[in-house]
């Protein structure tokens, strides 16, 4: 099982991370190796074949683009589940026009605590996904 102090902690860099845009915060527990996957890559890549960003260089500038496209957007973790290697943040995001949309993050862990995978999961409603992107 992951240890209480370890998701407690997870959850401070997600949450805190994202509600203050700081990157530095979010990838603090982040491994090298980080194999992320959500539905925004092809849609911020422009390659729809690409549906991972593997390596934590190029996570950081995902993740430092994503937030550049989405102001203001506001983050609050609704429960989180806990296994043996993962955990999974069950979480709202606010935006400034009254919308709120749900999502689940599934996060696996080595035996160091860092994350190694990283998967956005969303409630499935393409049009809903399409309006989180911002020209």
């Amino acid at each position: 099982m992951v240890e209480d102090k370890v998701v407690v902690e997870l959850q401070r860099h997600w949450e805190d991370g994202f509600n203050q845009y700081d990157l530095d915060l979010v990838m603090a527990p982040v491994a090298a190796d980080i194999v992320f996957s959500s539905p925004f890559v092809p849609r911020l890549t422009g390659d729809p074949e690409k549906v991972t960003i593997q390596g934590y260089e190029a996570f950081r500038a995902y993740i430092d683009d994503s937030m550049r496209r989405v102001p203001d957007i506001r983050y609050a973790i609704q429960s989180s589940f806990v296994s043996t290697q993962t955990v999974v943040f069950v979480y709202t995001c606010s935006f400034t026009d009254g919308q709120v949309k749900a999502g689940a993050d599934s996060i696996r862990l080595d035996r160091d605590g860092k994350i190694v995978e990283w998967r956005c999961h969303y409630s499935f409603n393409p049009a809903a996904l399409d309006s989180l992107i911002q020209d």
